[in-house]
This record gives structure tokens, sequence and C-alpha cells, in this order.
């Protein structure tokens, strides 16, 4: 399994910050709330052998494609229920339905790649539709890379995340959270680590942030990425029942 180290982060964001990675036209093209930088940093990032990588909160793909686009070794695994799409005007479904035509776009785009020879391995990408509180990820190893893309977001779903996903992360991992350009997302992500601090350890921080949260120019809502260390949680001890024999 990869290591993801922080020298090995600094040196994929000043490739990103330059706009450099594996990444063709295409991929940078495909519709979707992220900019060219902040899909380079998940490209320059997946590039490190082996990597098995979540993505929580996929909207139409292009961030997914990012990560395995030109990276063979890299096993990705996305989660979105289509439930909220900011470009839509009352941005949640109907009761009962799901944003149909965001499925059908990430259907479509990952669909290009079917073929053998586009520098993506489409069977290196599984996804889930489902609320990632209760998405099944059993069948996969741990990862060692997560971006946390879930809109809308607040001091509940940052629990949620450290309650449920952080127990499917590797003992040492990095996870890429959005929003970070959103001071108050920002607190609460931040009071958020400091809640959950018997579960895990900051070793490094890492981020990039701008006067806008939707900034196609840097790295659109802004991103926190946090070296990780989950920490071991002591089981309870059971003490033995004495059992007094009878006369």
């Amino acid at each position: 399994m990869s290591k993801i180290t922080q020298p090995f982060v600094k040196a994929a964001l000043e490739l990103s910050d330059n706009g450099q990675s594996k990444l063709n036209e295409r991929e940078r093209e495909v519709y979707g709330l992220s900019s060219t930088r902040l899909r380079s940093l998940i490209n320059n990032l997946c590039s490190k052998p082996d990597t098995n990588y979540l993505e929580v909160g996929t909207y139409r793909g292009a961030t997914l494609i990012s990560a395995a686009y030109g990276n063979p070794t890299c096993k990705v695994v996305g989660i979105d229920n289509f439930m909220y799409d900011e470009r839509e005007p009352k941005r949640v479904p109907p009761k009962g339905y799901i944003w149909d035509n965001m499925k059908s776009q990430l259907e479509a785009n990952l669909g290009r790649y079917a073929d053998s020879g586009t520098g993506l391995n489409i069977k290196n990408i599984s996804f889930i539709q489902s609320d990632f509180q209760s998405a099944d990820l059993v069948e996969f190893p741990s990862f060692d890379l997560c971006f946390f893309d879930v809109s809308p977001v607040n001091a509940a779903i940052y629990d949620d995340f450290f309650n449920l996903i952080l127990t499917k992360m590797s003992a040492t991992s990095v996870v890429v959270f959005s929003a970070y350009s959103n001071v108050s997302h920002a607190k609460e992500l931040d009071e958020a680590f400091s809640r959950h601090a018997d579960k895990v350890d900051v070793a490094w921080k890492e981020q990039r942030i701008s006067n806008g949260t939707s900034d196609s120019t840097q790295y659109f809502s802004g991103i926190g990425i946090f070296g990780i260390t989950k920490k071991a949680i002591a089981k309870p001890v059971v003490k033995p029942v004495a059992v007094t024999k009878k006369s």
C-alpha cells in the first residue's frame, strides 16, 4: 500500500500550482465543480504507485477521472447519492427522486474511457450510489488517500467522516477536504478534528484557499490537506465475574 508523505504532497502541489499533471485537455474540460489546479492535484497525488483512493462526493466525475487517468496502479472508489446539485435551482430533487442528469453524466464521462489505450483503466474504478454514511466499503482495502468533497457540508457531516469513513482509512493516510476557503466550514472542520482527537492525530497540514468559494482559477472552493495518523483505541477491559460457591 502506498504511503503518501508531506514532501510528496508538497511536490504534487507545486506541480498543480502551475497546472502540471498527466491530464490532457479532455480531462481538464470535463464539466464539474472543480478547477484545473484541483484536478491536477488529485492526478498528481494518485500517481504514487498502488494508491487506494476514495472520493466522497463525485458529482459528474471530473476529479474521479483525474485520479485514475495515467495512474495504472491506482484503485479508485467513488461515492455519491445524486441528491444535491448546487447548479440546479432547487438543489435537492423532489422526494423519492435523484438528479438523474448527474448520474447519467457521470456514466457518460466514465464511458468515454471504456476502450483500452485511453490512458485510464475503467476496471480500476468502482462506484457506490449511496449516502456515504451507509456505503458498504467492506470489500475494499484500506484507503491511503481520500478526497472528501461533500456538499452541503456542516459539523454533523464532518462528525460522520470521523465516525465512519475514518475507520476505512489506513493507519497513516492523507485526506483532502474541499470548501476550505469558506471560513465557517474551515472552522467547523478544525473543531471536528479537536472533537475527535481521541481517534486521530494530525501530523501535518497544507492548504490552498482563495477569496472566492468557486474560484476556477485556483482550487475552486479551497482545500485543506491533512496528513493523519489513526490512534489505537483501547478496548474496554472486561473484568471476570467472581463466582461465589454455595456452601
